[in-house]
């Protein structure tokens, strides 16, 4: 081995692991795969302020006050309800297209 090809394996490497983990992204974009990924994203920014959040996450004492009737459920779904969530919408949604 060479010294100038050891020295750009490294780089290579790095390069091609770049290209794998964009391949990825892409992929579980095209198959729906990180809609989940996305929720989480978006509930974090859209709830960043909320009051209930003392560790940056909700409390499970404030789903046990959803449960008891004292305020609205706060915390995200899980990603085995947001997948149930997602296919029930999928039913039920009115398509407007001629198929």
């Amino acid at each position: 081995m060479t010294p100038t090809s050891a020295t750009t394996q490294p780089g290579t490497r790095r390069q091609v692991r770049e290209a794998l983990v964009r391949a990825r992204a892409l992929w579980r974009d095209m198959t729906g795969e990180s809609a989940y990924d996305r929720y989480l994203e978006r509930y974090a920014r859209e709830h960043a302020g909320c009051p209930n959040r003392p560790d940056g996450a909700h409390g499970s004492g404030h789903e046990s006050a959803h449960e008891q009737g004292h305020e609205p459920a706060h915390g995200p779904m899980s990603e085995r309800e947001f997948w149930r969530a997602r296919a029930r919408q999928a039913e039920t949604e009115i398509s407007t297209g001629c198929c």
